[in-house]
């Protein structure tokens, strides 16, 4: 992720000439305010999605920037209904790292940065349409729906939409900006886990 990030930086740096701290503070801001920091660079300086995120994404030698967990695909495999990815990222990035992974065969769907279009305009997390669009794509009912997410903004949303909401803290203050230690559970997260191995643990509560 540190790497994407710096990659992101640059391009920016590059694409509006200015330097690298403060095309590291554009990134951050955009991230908090658009969502994703490829919708920051579009909606103000019309930069378009594909040069920005072909860049930012590109990785050589990519296998040695995943930390391959075997344990994970026993966890997904054991955990009952559907799943998706969601992800604010490129569709061909999140179906690398989950094949370097050997993960695809556990996901329904894969829904990516360029399925998030509504009306027009990218609706990525932590937006509310993006959510309401998958209840309906689902047809299942609201409180069936589970989200499992290490970013607070997008768990924040999706439970008012009427997801439980689980928040994976293993990553925590280790993303794209630093947010200050958190203690106690937010009123919108149902469970809070350390890591994917406590899904297990929690999961007979979450259905």
């Amino acid at each position: 992720m540190s790497t994407i990030n710096s990659r992101m930086t640059s391009f920016i740096q590059s694409e509006l000439s200015i330097g690298f701290e403060e095309a590291n503070i554009l990134r951050v801001e955009y991230w908090k305010r658009y969502g994703t920091t490829a919708r920051g660079m579009q909606e103000r300086h019309g930069v378009s999605f594909q040069p920005f995120l072909s860049f930012s994404h590109h990785l050589p030698c990519f296998e040695h920037y995943i930390k391959f967990k075997p344990y994970v695909g026993r966890i997904l495999g054991s955990l009952i209904g559907k799943k998706y990815v969601v992800t604010n990222s490129p569709k061909n990035y999140a179906v690398e790292v989950l094949k370097k992974n050997g993960l695809q065969k556990y996901f329904d769907e894969i829904c990516a940065l360029e399925g998030m279009w509504i009306n027009s305009q990218l609706r990525c997390k932590p937006a509310r349409l993006l959510w309401q669009r998958i209840l309906d794509k689902t047809g299942a009912k609201k409180n069936h729906h589970i989200l499992v997410d290490d970013t607070l903004a997008n768990l924040r949303t999706a439970k008012n939409m009427g997801f439980k909401t689980v928040w994976m803290r293993e990553y925590f203050n280790k993303g794209p900006v630093h947010t200050k230690q958190i203690s106690n559970r937010p009123r919108y997260v149902d469970f809070m886990v350390s890591t994917i191995k406590d899904l297990v643990r929690v999961s007979g509560k979450i259905y």
